[in-house]
């Protein structure tokens, strides 16, 4: 796929951290479209309201990208907004690594995927690993933290301030989220150029 600059294109997916979340931080995402493409991005799509928004550009930087995008979005937001951007094959590789049964998943238990700006350091994984209980399982693989629980403790689970406890900040989306995601991108990188 080449964008208009000509150069090859990548294709990215942006995860837009703690907008439109219990009605904090709300922002339109036909806004968050509109900014993207003022940044010369291509291809954007969101994915329902929670800052989910797949693209592509020229720019192989990452660091540069993200920069870009955070700046843009904070401008639109009027505070600091945390943007954290990934590769589709980031995304397939951390689904096929989620350990907890995926027969299950759906069934019986809700799992999310929290994406991390670093590894967590040993010594924060062990003190997160003993907060483990009935509602909980938790299972850090590099710079991903895979949580589940049983459906029946929906909206009555304890509250875990997982960027505090791991030392690092992050954004959580579900695993139907992760999933959609990865179609999202899958249809992109079929799209003739």
């Amino acid at each position: 796929m080449k964008g208009s600059t000509g150069k090859k294109s990548r294709i990215y997916v942006a995860l837009i951290r703690a907008v439109n979340v219990g009605g904090h931080s709300p922002v339109k995402m036909s806004d968050v479209r509109k900014r993207f493409e003022a940044l010369g991005l291509e291809d954007v799509a969101s994915y329902i309201q929670s800052g989910n928004v797949v693209f592509s550009t020229g720019e192989t930087n990452r660091r540069r990208l993200t920069r870009k995008i955070e700046s843009e979005l904070s401008a639109l937001a009027g505070h600091e907004i945390t943007v954290f951007v990934l590769f589709p094959e980031e995304f397939k590789k951390a689904a096929a690594a989620n350990p907890f049964d995926p027969a299950r998943r759906d069934k019986e238990q809700r799992c999310h995927l929290m994406f991390m700006s670093a590894v967590p350091a040993a010594v924060r994984r062990k003190a997160l690993m003993g907060m483990q209980g009935k509602e909980y399982r938790f299972y850090v693989g590099g710079k991903v933290l895979y949580l589940a629980y049983p459906r029946k403790y929906d909206g009555n689970r304890r509250a875990i301030d997982f960027e505090k406890v791991l030392g690092v900040s992050g954004t959580a989306r579900s695993w139907k989220v992760v999933h959609k995601l990865i179609e999202i991108a899958g249809r992109k990188e079929l799209t003739p150029a």
